[in-house]
């Protein structure tokens, strides 16, 4: 259909609009007298070169005001209409930019805009405040008095109009209205463009949208039409075929119009899908332009050194986090490091174009040696959902500075988490243990109510509720729907182990390894108990990429641990079957203690030694690096600690398993 054939128009119109392309001699544009109603008002305003920082147009915003910004080119410069490029230098993008207020650090990049088509909607109040980067522009937007461009000269010149709504049929036919009172101001033909194409869209969308109502309330219609009955024997024996016909034409009728529905979906369909590659295009050019900021900042950097003596600003790095990466936390821990050698002045972090500490205290803590050639930083930064943009600058003694840019996607986390939680104190066919139950039910408040994940997300299986087939259940079945690719998937069992001669054991030592559900037989646990090749099975059935099995069991047979006796078996049994299970893409391994070792229980503490210190570590004791959150590797290193002291280092918890990035096991009060 030929708005597909549009569509790179559509995007090139958009980025033209604010593009100075052609312009005309003259003030401003002539507008007609009377303006439509979609038209609040226009207002003129001439943006003089030569003089950096931010100017007050006195145009009043109100938040959530619809408006746009028709920027023809350097008026004085290019009197023919021929601008150039490179006679001014932009901050945020080529070549204007504009904010609402005077403090906000909100800015809008005009030939972008949220809105379609240069349509922008101010997310503040207050006067709206225009202007490009003539000389240079400090971090926080104040003018610092160097020039890089000696042909910084001229002006430009700015139609801002603000709209009633963004109705395309009233703003395509402002645009017509413009263009022809102007007909050779190239930037409202390309704007006409774009507002009529997304009329056309619009028009088209509505049609479809209307076509689908009418088309489904005539399918309603025939069918509750019933055929013609005729009542009593008489009717019976003399009714003709007609009826049976009329019905068959009616069948035929829906058919067709079902059809006929089918193709204005997929009409729906397509459009939709226009409007989604319309947005991303947008963003694909705002990435673009990013980039070309990146490339002026980088030049402006080289004309600084040049202009001073070839000296280098400071040089950052930054340790953590990742450019790109995705946290399920409302903050991150930004590490790093800056070094000049003669020495930094300054170091400061804005996230999303904000200072990290507010224009009253722009400095962040730092740490570093006297002559302060290297500082190191430790900040936490707090994060809004979606994508975070996070600014670090260093400044040094001459003045020089360099900034590190990186992205942070922060999702929303818990609702995304799914737990079962196993609990078993009470066999009915082997020896009980005492704190199971109390292990399964802290860890199950610990991600409901310490952690707060939904509690319809955490499945909680005690004592007799913990049978082979509601295990199975509960592992192989509802953790197989319920959990998705992206999500993550916690497992505890606090219970019985138990082992059993196995000539195939793919571990090497003639053993199977078995979790012990509330009906285990240790005389049959081959049809009573679930073996690790099944728990293999089953985790291979679970779509989520992040999985955490916890097991607070153990297999060596010992008395008073958690595990059962194997008859006269006392062999040297191999962890073999804990890479087993850990194999495989984002899968942790947590188990209590080594293969041939006791999961031990404590009276006092009134919990299985491993899960009390792991809950602590959880709670925050695991912490080490002061950041909020606790991840696998530190939860491990806690409990690798404090469980061998507690046990005269009887116990060695175990870790199996690799996950890319940090594995957030635990979020501290946030």
């Amino acid at each position: 259909m030929r708005y597909w054939s549009c569509f790179r128009m559509c995007l090139l119109a958009g980025l033209i609009l604010f593009i100075p392309t052609g312009c005309v001699t003259g003030p401003s544009l002539q507008v007609p007298e009377n303006l439509p109603p979609i038209v609040r008002s226009i207002h003129h305003f001439k943006l003089n070169a030569g003089t950096a920082g931010l100017r007050d147009t006195g145009v009043y915003l109100d938040d959530g005001d619809l408006f746009s910004i028709l920027a023809c080119g350097n008026m004085d410069y290019c009197p023919r209409g021929n601008c150039g490029y490179h006679h001014v230098t932009p901050l945020l993008g080529w070549p204007l930019i504009a904010r609402v207020g005077e403090k906000t650090s909100r800015y809008f990049h005009p030939y972008v805009g949220r809105g379609i088509g240069g349509v922008m909607r101010s997310r503040s109040a207050g006067n709206l405040y225009v202007g490009y980067k003539s000389g240079d522009l400090d971090s926080d937007g104040s003018p610092v008095n160097r020039s890089f461009y000696s042909d910084d000269t001229g002006a430009f010149r700015l139609e801002i109009i603000l709209w009633d709504d963004e109705d395309y049929e009233q703003i395509a036919d402002f645009y017509a209205t413009l263009d022809t009172k102007n007909p050779e101001n190239k930037v409202v033909a390309n704007a006409r463009k774009l507002a009529e194409m997304m009329r056309e869209m619009q028009r088209a969308s509505a049609r479809a949208t209307k076509a689908v109502e009418e088309t489904k309330n005539e399918i309603n219609a025939l069918k509750k039409e019933s055929a013609p009955l005729f009542s009593g024997i008489q009717a019976e024996v003399t009714a003709p075929a007609e009826p049976h016909m009329a019905d068959k034409a009616k069948a035929e009728k829906i058919a067709q119009l079902e059809k006929r529905l089918e193709g204005l979906l997929a009409e729906l369909e397509r459009l939709d899908e226009m409007k989604k590659q319309f947005e991303d295009e947008k963003k694909k050019s705002a990435e673009l332009a990013r980039q070309l900021e990146e490339q002026e900042r980088k030049e402006q950097e080289l004309m600084v050194r040049l202009k001073e003596g070839a000296k280098a600003p400071p040089v950052i790095v930054i340790a953590s986090p990742e450019d790109g990466s995705t946290v399920e936390v409302n903050f991150i821990q930004v590490n790093g490091v800056a070094e000049d050698d003669q020495g930094i002045r300054r170091i400061e972090i804005y996230i999303n174009g904000k200072s990290h500490r507010g224009e009253d205290k722009r400095g962040i803590t730092i740490r570093g040696d006297d002559k302060n050639s290297r500082l190191d930083f430790q900040e936490r930064i707090p994060l809004r959902e979606g994508e975070n943009t996070i600014k670090v600058v260093a400044t040094d003694a001459d003045g020089l500075f360099a900034e590190k840019l990186f992205r942070v996607q922060c999702v929303e986390r818990r609702k995304n988490i799914w737990a079962v939680v196993v609990g078993i104190d009470k066999y009915p066919n082997t020896r009980q243990l005492r704190y199971a139950v109390s292990d399964a039910r802290a860890f199950f408040d610990h991600l409901v109510n310490f952690n707060r994940i939904p509690p319809e997300n955490v499945l909680l299986l005690l004592n007799e509720d913990a049978t082979l087939t509601k295990l199975r259940s509960a592992l192989g079945t509802h953790l197989k729907k319920s959990a998705g690719p992206e999500d993550m998937v916690i497992i505890f069992f606090a219970g019985h182990g138990a082992t059993e001669k196995d000539s195939m054991s793919p571990d090497g030592d003639g053993l199977e390894k078995y979790l012990l559900p509330c009906d285990a037989d240790p005389r049959d646990l081959y049809a009573t108990a679930l073996p690790m090749g099944e728990i293999t099975r089953i985790f291979n059935r679970i779509q989520a990429e992040r999985l955490v099995f916890i097991a607070d069991a153990c297999y060596s047979g010992a008395s008073g641990g958690r595990s059962i006796g194997a008859g006269s078996l006392r062999a040297n049994i191999s962890d073999a079957f804990l890479d087993r299970i850990a194999a495989g893409k984002g899968r942790v391994i947590l188990s209590a203690s080594g293969a041939n070792e006791v999961s031990e229980e404590n009276h006092q503490l009134r919990h299985g030694i491993f899960t009390y210190y792991l809950l602590q570590g959880l709670r925050g004791d695991a912490d080490v690096d002061q950041d909020g959150v606790i991840t696998v590797d530190e939860a491990f290193a806690y409990v690798s600690l404090e469980v061998p002291r507690a046990t005269g280092q009887e116990q060695h918890p175990v870790k199996k398993g690799t996950v890319e990035g940090r594995l957030i096991l635990s979020v501290l009060a946030e």
